[in-house]
């Protein structure tokens, strides 16, 4: 059995480094972390002790591929969802919203840049 310690990072494909780097670090508030020069271009930013990793690359999505927000994405937990609601209201960014009250937390799903979907949860247990 592999001994798994925690979660590191999270790696992300992205088409325009620079606006990938806007939306974490400045929509988000992510803080950007020193990284060293790697092969490919890219990013490396902060949540609390794990990190996101944004790698500037070429893919292909197909127009026609449907993005499963229940399988294809990185959920972040936040103390309060509606400073989210108004951070992205304010930078004119779409948003929707979940529920799943039997687990007792609320939701609000976005995507990045590049389609990426971003899940901010809230566990109104804590």
């Amino acid at each position: 059995m592999i001994e798994l310690v925690k979660l590191h990072h999270v790696s992300f494909t992205v088409k325009d480094l620079e606006a990938s780097k806007h939306f974490y670090r400045d929509v988000l508030g992510l803080a950007e972390l020193p990284r060293p020069n790697l092969q490919a271009r890219g990013a490396w930013l902060a949540v609390g002790d794990r990190q996101i990793h944004l790698i500037e690359g070429s893919y292909h999505r197909k127009e026609s591929e449907n993005v499963l927000i229940r399988s294809d994405h990185v959920a972040l937990e936040v103390k309060d969802l509606e400073g989210v609601r108004k951070q992205f209201r304010g930078a004119g960014l779409e948003f929707h919203e979940g529920e799943n009250f039997e687990l007792g937390i609320g939701q609000i799903f976005c995507q990045d840049p590049d389609g990426h979907v971003i899940e901010f949860v809230h566990n109104y247990n804590e």
